[in-house]
């Protein structure tokens, strides 16, 4: 912090997704990798910058979590544990830092054109067209000027509705894409 004091706003974007089997035998270290980038990351980055955030007039931590977060992808069970972990978290931080200077935004994008979105999702994912990355960046910047703390573009929007209303459809129907 001493080369960066003006240091106000950390963006955790940490993100691996697999697409697992889980009746497949995995090494343990290996099964919890998205725990460890996904989840721990970002709460291991908020914890090292949370003291010099504190100290700073008007500072922000947003928390990229993802649509999965509300209902899971069965093609990728761990990263969707994950990221509801990390939606749960961000949820708790932003109850105990509601006095302080310190903003905590949770982005939950849903499906983005990035190689997290492509990469080993071919055929769950065949037909669905993911969002561009500059809609959701225009999408984000939008929420976070009109002091939003839950950012839930398109698709997630949606999968946040439908785990309130009707949680079994949206799994069933996400558990078909996946091949289940």
């Amino acid at each position: 912090m001493r080369e960066f004091p003006a240091l106000d706003v950390l963006v955790n974007n940490a993100g691996i997704m697999r697409n697992i089997k889980l009746r497949e035998d995995r090494p343990l270290d290996d099964i919890a990798r998205e725990v460890d980038i996904d989840l721990s990351g970002p709460i291991r980055m908020v914890q090292q910058f949370l003291p010099h955030l504190l100290g700073r007039p008007e500072a922000m931590i947003v928390n990229v979590t993802s649509g999965l977060a509300f209902v899971p992808f069965p093609a990728a069970p761990i990263y969707s544990a994950a990221k509801a972990g990390l939606h749960a978290y961000t949820r708790a931080l932003r109850a105990q830092l509601s006095n302080t200077s310190v903003r905590v935004i949770d982005l939950a994008p849903p499906g983005t054109d990035t190689g997290l979105f492509h990469d080993g999702f071919a055929q769950e994912t065949k037909g669905t067209k993911p969002m561009p990355l500059g809609t959701l960046a225009d999408k984000a910047m939008a929420g976070i000027a009109s002091e939003r703390s839950e950012i839930r573009p398109g698709l997630s929007n949606a999968l946040k509705l439908l785990s309130r209303i009707a949680p079994n459809f949206a799994l069933r129907q996400l558990a078909k894409a996946s091949g289940y």
